[in-house]
């Protein structure tokens, strides 16, 4: 059963181990709210005049809470803007948003600073998608030459906040043209594609563009189909064009002749790595088996050695007297696995008054209230001026010195003292550091009495080994001999670490000990049940007390003394803190200490969160985009939503 638990333990930890790193950055993405561009489609249609109507369809998908969108159009290379309208699209169809500066829901903003026209749309939006019209009238965005027109534009520009996803920008160009007469090129992602449609139109296509990237859309016509136009350069322009895109077109391709040479040698490793995947995974999956089958006799081995506590001579329910000669605090270090607990200083303090070091007095106190007087008692712990000369234990020593010279006036101290003592911050840190100093000492006493077995430190540092090599054999397999199955390794070797960091166990006297202070719990909580002939005398009863409240049991104990024991037994002389006029005061104590003690663990853990808190204070016929920019008009802009 203790197996089973310790198990059930280390595994639940190596779980938390495992996943929490890969579920906690989950709950961060969850909190934040982003939004994707999943289409952005574009229609640029030219007039005569040389100026340019633009409509932009960009689908937002919205994940969280938005107030809008913002567009920012570059008009560097054009004329200016003349217009711009904004309106969102939805399943519930169209509608047109209204100019206005009051940023209400169903309105837009406009302005224009230096070469940036700034559009923002106000249209709450959460977990959805819209998509967003922009158009806007661009003027003098044709330039034309005594040879050839041209509209040259970067439509997708370098400031967008993510990226932008199947994109298709098509240019409209006048009636007049033939196909043959038209020509088209593209720079920005070698990923696209530009091509001439008809005799009016051309279609650019990229599947994506991320941010900082531009697109940009160049397309060459005769100027007669242009007769309007205000941008004019007095020049033969085409050469000088075909020329530069040729640069450009000939520097893609050889980008282009990279990447596939570059794929080419990955698929050729791939497939050489594919190949000795088929080799050596057999081998790694049998290591992998061999060593999965291992670690569970390892593991095992490991407890029997070193983990499993010894069986112990001692088999009965109850044990009568007391199972050793040491003090209440050394035999909580057994019980509770090396740690103490602050009903050990009560039970230590109890141990001292029935040794004679201290004496317990109750002063009888009238208090009134609304209901009329209540008696209550004043309990005070105060030194033996007459106290036998025995040798006490360094714990024992301290918990005195601590108490009556720190705490009191170096002659008694009182329970409501210590109550009062805490309440000042600075008193609560230096209580608790006492009580550590306390705890230590006695835990360094305790473990002079051969309680714990220190050969298992051997099993720690084996398992910890093995753990280590099983989880580098994890790592090594899954990287070297492709087998994912040895991921299993890497878990055991964790759970292994985790499990040998546990190793403790008592030797064979603290373990029999143990067992015989187990039995001397059950028979604490029993003795009332058992025949009289069986129970020690009351003054015995007063020492077992001691130990009864360490081990958690000393209610249940007050409550059976007047079952089994007479008025006159509890009246005994001999008794120290039992006899204070009856066994009930001594209930009264007990409730008071243990209260006290309750109010100072809050007051040290509220003085301990004081200290630690913050301060106040080519050709142009179309084909793959080049590389480069032809010095094409905007770019500067972008968009996203707040």
């Amino acid at each position: 059963m203790e197996i089973l638990k310790k198990f059930l333990i280390v595994l639940l930890i190596s779980i938390t181990v495992l996943f929490v790193p890969f579920t906690c950055p989950l709950t961060v993405s969850a909190a934040q709210k982003e939004f994707h561009v999943t289409d952005y489609q574009v229609y640029v249609v030219v007039n005569k005049d040389g100026s340019a109507i633009v409509y932009e369809f960009i689908t937002y998908d919205f994940d969280g809470e938005f107030n809008g969108v913002f567009r920012d159009i570059d008009l560097s290379g054009t004329g200016g803007i003349e217009y711009a309208r904004v309106f969102v699209e939805n399943n519930e169809g169209r509608k047109d948003l209204r100019r206005d500066n009051s940023e209400k829901p169903g309105t837009y903003t406009f302005i224009t600073e230096g070469v940036m026209a700034k559009l923002k749309a106000f249209e709450p939006s959460r977990n959805e998608s819209k998509t967003f019209i922009f158009e806007y009238k661009l003027l003098d965005a044709v330039t034309k030459y005594n040879d050839i027109a041209e509209f040259n534009r970067k439509m997708i520009d370098t400031g967008w906040q993510v990226r932008l996803e199947n994109i298709c920008i098509k240019v409209i160009i006048p009636e007049g043209a033939g196909t043959e007469d038209i020509k088209v090129f593209a720079h920005g992602p070698l990923t696209g594609v530009s091509k001439i449609l008809d005799k009016t139109t051309v279609e650019f296509t990229v599947p994506y563009v991320d941010p900082g990237t531009f697109v940009e859309t160049r397309v060459l016509f005769p100027p007669a189909i242009v007769p309007d136009a205000r941008k004019i350069i007095q020049k033969n322009a085409l050469e000088e064009i075909m020329k530069m895109e040729a640069e450009l077109a000939e520097e893609a391709n050889r980008q282009r002749e990279e990447a596939r040479r570059y794929l080419q040698e990955q698929e050729e490793k791939r497939l050489k790595k594919e190949a000795m995947f088929r080799r050596l995974r057999p081998v790694g999956n049998i290591l992998t088996a061999v060593l999965f089958v291992l670690w569970f006799f390892i593991i095992t081995r490991i407890y029997l050695k070193y983990d499993k506590e010894l069986k112990p001579s001692f088999q009965g329910k109850y044990y009568r007297e007391l199972p050793g000669d040491y003090t209440p605090a050394e035999m909580s270090y057994l019980m509770s696995s090396g740690t103490l607990n602050p009903q050990d200083i009560m039970a230590t303090l109890l141990d001292l008054i029935r040794k004679k070091q201290l004496v317990l007095s109750a002063d009888k106190q009238r208090k009134k209230g609304l209901f009329g007087t209540k008696e209550s008692y004043s309990y005070v712990v105060s030194k033996n001026d007459n106290a036998p000369d025995i040798k006490l234990k360094a714990h024992e020593n301290f918990l005195i010195d601590w108490f009556i010279n720190d705490i009191g006036d170096g002659q008694a101290v009182s329970l409501e003292e210590i109550k009062e003592y805490v309440k000042d911050r600075n008193n609560a840190l230096h209580f608790k550091s006492k009580f550590d100093n306390w705890c230590a000492k006695a835990v360094s006493e305790a473990e002079k009495l051969n309680f714990i077995d220190n050969s298992t430190k051997k099993g720690t540092i084996l398992g910890v080994i093995i753990g280590l090599i099983y989880l580098a054999a994890g790592i090594l397999i899954i990287a070297f001999l492709y087998a994912p199955f040895a991921a299993a390794l890497i878990v055991q070797g964790i759970i292994l670490l985790i499990y040998s960091l546990t190793i403790k166990r008592r030797t064979a006297y603290g373990n029999e000990q143990y067992n015989m202070w187990l039995a001397f719990k059950r028979f604490l909580k029993d003795f009332s049940n058992l025949e009289k002939a069986q129970i020690p005398s009351i003054v015995l009863w007063e020492h077992y007390l001691v130990y009864a409240v360490s081990l958690g049991v000393a209610k249940e104990v007050i409550k059976q003394l007047p079952l089994v024991f007479t008025e006159s037994d509890l009246n005994n002389t001999n008794l120290t803190f039992l006899y204070v006029g009856n066994y009930g005061r001594f209930s009264d104590f007990n409730n008071v200490f243990n209260n006290t003690f309750s109010s100072v663990e809050n007051s040290i853990t509220k003085a301990i969160e004081i200290a630690n808190s913050v301060n106040s204070s080519a050709s142009g016929a179309g084909g793959g985009f080049s590389g480069g920019s032809s010095g094409g008009s905007g770019g500067g802009g972008g968009g996203g939503a707040f």
